[in-house]
């Protein structure tokens, strides 16, 4: 159940065995003969559904000894996504799990009887795009199942619910910068999201965050088991800067507050729902620029209408364009409402593992001294991951000198930011 997304609250000194067999039972019923020893709430939320219905999600279980709720505490967490590869393409994407967008008009008793014709239950539904996720049964066949789907006529589209990868940077052998600067409070006023692996409560910016969230585990603080997460915020912050920045950046405005989101597990990888509901995180408490240092060959309709919608939401999104050249298009890099990122050598030259193509925008340096390590030590490391945060704090500097500035504004400012 915690793997469904249902948050677990339960006395970690209940351990009580259990023998029990049924299926097709009605859940409070099942779960009430479960838990007949101890006290249990259940609490459900109202998923939105075609007028005139309503889906009712199980939403938390709490599982207490009588008088003694004050013990529950959450049940572990959701470390990894379970993804496959379709191996028509090549694309990854979350087993057993299925997006979907209705098309106006739909019935509800149309909508149910989808659902159970192919043994779906509604998870959730992100309402700033109207897409929603289902579970499906195991073993299903999603890439054919999302085929299929997308020509039914009340589906507008229907996709898997797609993976991608972090973009892993690279240990350099570049002499190491003088040190980190000391961190002081922020100077800037434009808010920069950090979607990525988390942050270590040890980071040392706290005075830096408005906010954060564990999108994996939305109940729990965030964390940063990787460490790559931690290192762009650092940069995305202004308190780490690459090689070949101007000294002018030590300036306290190049400071900005940031907002951090665990998208990725601990494997490095998230999903497009994932993202949805990072991108609705991030625009609830106020960003104005994000910074996404992935990229992935799959390209979905459902994150690029995502993408498009905070775009007309003024939020300034920075992607990075890989760390291979290929010369082909990675996303969401390549999305029209996203700013490609690739990275320059600490000589200013392009760096010689930077990807490039008319979807790169901008580049900007890419090699760092970090405090952090990606899975390992601190050291230097190089990556588009790192010119991608630091673009994004350099536009939050501009937006902060010009707080009126539009999108196209920020584009015309790109040859003078680098």
């Amino acid at each position: 159940m915690a793997d469904l997304g249902i948050s677990i609250r339960v006395d970690p000194d209940l351990n009580p065995e259990i023998s029990a067999s049924f299926e097709d039972r009605d859940t409070q019923k099942g779960l009430a003969s479960i838990f007949k020893s101890f006290d249990h709430v259940l609490i459900w939320k109202t998923v939105e559904a075609p007028p005139p219905g309503r889906i009712f999600r199980l939403a938390e279980i709490q599982i207490f000894k009588p008088g003694k709720k004050e013990n529950m505490k959450p049940f572990g967490r959701r470390s990894a996504l379970s993804v496959a590869r379709n191996p028509k393409d090549g694309s990854l994407f979350v087993r057993n799990e299925i997006l979907l967008r209705l098309r106006p008009g739909i019935r509800f008793s149309e909508f149910k009887k989808l659902l159970k014709q192919v043994g779906g239950t509604v998870l959730e539904r992100n309402p700033l795009v109207g897409i929603y996720r289902i579970r499906v049964g195991e073993n299903t066949d999603i890439p054919a199942l999302a085929a299929l789907l997308t020509k039914h006529p009340g589906i507008a589209k229907s996709e898997p619910n797609y993976a991608y990868p972090i973009s892993f940077p690279y240990r350099s052998s570049e002499p190491s910068a003088s040190g980190t600067p000391p961190i002081p409070l922020p100077g800037g006023k434009v808010p920069i999201a950090v979607l990525d692996t988390g942050l270590a409560p040890d980071s040392g910016l706290d005075d830096f965050i408005l906010a954060s969230l564990d999108a994996m585990n939305p109940d729990e603080p965030i964390s940063d088991a990787l460490g790559h997460g931690t290192q762009m915020a650092l940069i995305a912050a202004g308190v780490v800067r690459p090689y070949g920045v101007s000294s002018e950046t030590e300036a306290p405005e190049a400071r900005n507050p940031i907002i951090p989101i665990r998208a990725f597990d601990d494997n490095g990888l998230t999903s497009s729902f994932n993202i949805m509901r990072s991108i609705d995180f991030a625009l609830e408490n106020g960003a104005r620029v994000m910074s996404l240092s992935w990229s992935s060959e799959t390209r979905s309709d459902f994150m690029e209408k995502a993408f498009d919608y905070a775009d007309s939401k003024g939020l300034v999104m920075v992607a990075a364009a890989g760390n291979e050249p290929t010369g082909k298009q990675v996303w969401p890099a390549a999305y029209k409402s996203v700013i490609g990122v690739g990275a320059l050598a600490p000589d200013g030259k392009p760096w010689k593992k930077s990807n490039y193509g008319n979807f790169v925008s901008v580049s900007a340096p890419g090699f760092a001294s970090l405090p952090v390590g990606y899975k390992g030590d601190p050291g230097n490391y190089a990556g588009t991951s790192i010119s991608t945060a630091y673009v994004a704090n350099s536009i939050a500097n501009y937006l902060s000198e010009n707080p009126k500035a539009k999108k196209k504004d920020v584009f015309n400012a790109l040859d003078d930011l680098f």
